[in-house]
């Protein structure tokens, strides 16, 4: 039964990986479209498109898997029962659900690394690619010679400047900068600076003056200081929950418990929770269905249980 087992999964490999790169591949074609949509080609470097499109491959993949599940063993078993190699398998004494038990089987196997791809590969993969993703588009949203009065929102800060120009090494080159900090509910700090740069982060800003205003009276002037700010820039709204697809499951039944606390809904991660058990619990039915459908609808055309199946 050991050489019927190999020859089987030997059987349902090759459809399984084909299937399963050429959906990726999709995803990850639709993905970089989407990202050249939305931004000009020419101001996002090719590394770090790259980068994004590696780092989103582990969600790709984790979607595809029942895909491929489902290809390989339909297309296999169909290929068994036209060629009659199911007919002499049976002949030499094997029941027919012995026969299709490998393709279970490795349902079953495939739902374990869909799993475990999900739990512990999605989700430092989905982190880093949406802060790369942030991180290009500061960059990728600025066009190529320069851009007029910008407001951005930070996390301690809110900025608004006069002139974004692009310098070299992929920084920004900034003029007229103001900077709004609130640290008391009653106090509003004013950064006021002529010129500085933004690069990876770091905020360095040239003879700035600091206006303290407390209880709506100026409290506190300093003028003259180099500053430096270490505070990123985050285009997708910095105060957003991580992604369902960013946290494990502890983490995620975590938010879900934090969230109904606080009265919100939870149903869109509740549904995501649940999805992490069905997808895998997919793999697993799609091999059981993919086989009966390919054998039963053998005689109609090689392609017609795969159709169905899929």
């Amino acid at each position: 039964m050991k050489k019927l087992d190999i020859y089987v999964f030997k059987e349902l490999l090759i459809p399984f990986l084909i299937g399963t790169v050429a959906v990726v591949l999709m995803f990850q074609a639709n993905l970089v479209i989407a990202i050249l949509k939305a931004f000009s080609a020419q101001n996002i470097p090719p590394m770090a498109l790259l980068q994004i499109v590696l780092y989103s491959s582990p969600t790709f993949l984790a979607m595809t898997l029942p895909v491929g599940t489902s290809l390989a063993t339909s297309l296999g078993m169909s290929r068994l029962a036209r060629e009659s190699e199911l007919t002499a398998i049976r002949a030499a004494g094997v029941p027919l659900r012995r026969a299709v038990l490998p393709a279970a089987v490795f349902g079953l196997m495939v739902a374990g690394l869909n799993y475990y791809v999900a739990e512990y590969v999605v989700p430092p993969a989905e982190q880093a690619a949406r802060k790369l993703k942030e991180e290009t588009a500061i960059l990728a949203v600025a066009p190529a010679d320069f851009r007029s009065n910008v407001v951005v929102n930070l996390d301690k800060y809110s900025a608004q400047i006069g002139l974004v120009e692009r310098a070299q090494g992929g920084g920004l080159k900034l003029s007229r900068i103001l900077l709004f900090e609130r640290p008391q509910v009653n106090s509003v700090w004013i950064w006021m600076a002529e010129s500085g740069t933004y690069k990876n982060g770091i905020w360095t800003l040239s003879d700035t003056k600091l206006y303290m205003i407390d209880d709506g009276e100026l409290s506190d002037l300093k003028p003259g200081q180099d500053v430096v700010i270490d505070e990123p820039i985050v285009v997708n709204n910095i105060m957003s929950d991580p992604t369902p697809e960013g946290q494990t499951l502890a983490e995620l039944k975590q938010t879900i418990a934090e969230a109904k606390k606080l009265g919100r809904d939870t149903t869109t991660l509740e549904v995501a929770y649940h999805v992490r058990f069905s997808v895998p619990a997919a793999c697993v039915v799609f091999a059981i269905i993919g086989p009966m459908l390919a054998i039963w609808l053998s005689s109609r055309g090689g392609f017609v249980g795969v159709f169905l199946s899929i």
